[in-house]
């Protein structure tokens, strides 16, 4: 009697799967078992063997962002941001510590939550441990230094932030922050957004606008500037608007004006700016009302009240359009953690910080600020990279049809269609997006 023989290894996951590439949790168990058929005499037989098991141990694994360097003055107080996030496949706890070395002392280092990652403290609660951490969550918190009374100019320090866990003490993760003791104040003007990934961020003026805004003869349009002060002490700066990139003259068109407010809307001609801090402002420019179409280029400038030679100017253009037709588009964004629709705080134009696996809600109003009306107006938005449509909270508008990716993703905008806005009236596209994890 002839018999073949074929064998075959069954593997069985039992547990909740992971996206790819994704750490295995700890606990999981991992089946396995063999199975053979065999032909003989009378047929066709199978038989499989017993079933071993694996069950998939912790495994401690992190990462801490890297440090970052930063200019100060004698005396002065400086805030460095980091996030710890657990990579390892189980709960785990990491102590914080630092060390720091230099010519410069660092004085009282503290660390606090930064749940939001502002950068900037949530309390006055020192903390020392980030608490349990989930596989894959992210703990948020700032380091605070003071830099030693009559530090030397040019003097530098290196502070060592260090995470290290508490399910295997061996493993920990380092970051670097270096502070130089500055000799003034320095200044960069950015739009939008503050920092050095900003638009506009560089010594200016740029060669081409940065933002064109469209308005109407007599309309108000407002851009969003900021004050970074990358120096090491505080300065005021006073503000200013022309037409001459090199400010020969503060000159402006015939009838046209600009005014300065800071965040709570009160009209300022200067701002206040820590060192390594920065300001918003906001620039409202109202063309003439007798302005003819056309574009005009426009520079703002930012100079030191008590040095002059430190200062910075930024780029930026206005349209003056047909007053028959103008539509103005706003769009904000507010943070909902648990992606159950309904964001935490309030709707923002400025930066917000969102962990992955959480969801931002967008709000687009669109405003008919010309003197006829629309026909046919759609609003349309892409869902950004690294993030999927949020199918959990549909999309919302008040005027026409949605038209919105399908679960599978196959779609890739948002839109409110089929509308029209008289002079005056608006429409408003809500939808959200979730960080992909």
């Amino acid at each position: 009697m002839k018999t073949r023989l074929t064998l075959v290894a069954a593997a069985t996951l039992l547990a909740a799967a992971n996206g790819a590439g994704a750490a295995t949790i700890a606990g999981t168990q991992i089946t396995n078992q063999a199975s053979a058929t065999y032909t003989d005499s009378t047929g066709t037989k199978t038989v499989q063997s017993n079933v071993v098991v694996t069950t998939v141990q912790q495994v401690a694994s992190l990462t801490l962002n890297n440090g970052t360097a930063k200019s100060a003055a004698a005396g002065a107080t400086v805030t460095y941001s980091h996030t710890v996030t657990n990579t390892g496949n189980g709960p785990d706890t990491f102590a914080l510590s630092q060390t720091n070395s230099g010519a410069l002392a660092m004085t009282g280092v503290v660390f606090y939550v930064d749940a939001d990652g502002n950068g900037a403290a949530d309390n006055a609660t020192p903390v020392t441990s980030t608490g349990q951490l989930a596989p894959g969550a992210t703990y948020r918190f700032v380091a605070v230094a003071t830099l030693a009374a009559g530090s030397t100019t040019g003097a530098t320090n290196s502070m060592v932030v260090k995470a290290t866990s508490a399910f295997t003490g061996t493993v920990n993760a380092t970051a670097t922050d270096t502070t130089t003791v500055g000799a003034g104040a320095l200044i960069d003007m950015t739009v939008n957004a503050p920092g050095a990934t900003a638009l506009g961020n560089g010594q200016g003026p740029e060669a081409a606008a940065l933002e064109n805004k469209n308005t109407i003869a007599g309309a108000a349009t407002a851009f969003t500037i900021y004050l970074n002060n990358t120096g090491g002490s505080q300065e005021t700066f006073a503000l200013a608007a022309s037409t001459d990139v090199n400010f020969g003259a503060l000159t402006l068109p015939s009838g046209w004006t600009v005014v300065f407010k800071d965040v709570n809307g009160q009209v300022i001609t200067n701002a206040t700016v820590a060192a390594g801090a920065n300001v918003k402002v906001t620039a409202e420019v109202t063309p003439a009302a007798g302005a003819t179409v056309g574009t005009t280029d426009i520079w703002f400038r930012a100079q030191s009240t008590t040095n002059p030679a430190v200062s910075d100017r930024i780029h930026e253009a206005v349209t003056i359009v047909a007053g028959e037709s103008l539509l103005e588009l706003v769009k904000t964004q507010g943070l909902d953690a648990d992606c159950n629709g309904v964001i935490e705080g309030e709707l923002t134009k400025d930066p917000i910080a969102a962990a992955p696996g959480a969801c931002i809600r967008y709000r687009i109003v669109a405003t008919n600020k010309g003197l006829t009306t629309m026909g046919a107006v759609v609003i349309s938005d892409n869902v950004p990279a690294n993030t999927t449509y949020h199918t959990g909270a549909a999309a919302q508008t008040v005027l026409g049809s949605i038209l919105a990716p399908v679960a599978s993703g196959v779609v890739s905008t948002v839109s409110a269609t089929g509308f029209n806005l008289a002079p005056g009236a608006s429409n408003t596209l809500d939808f959200g997006v979730r960080i992909n994890p």
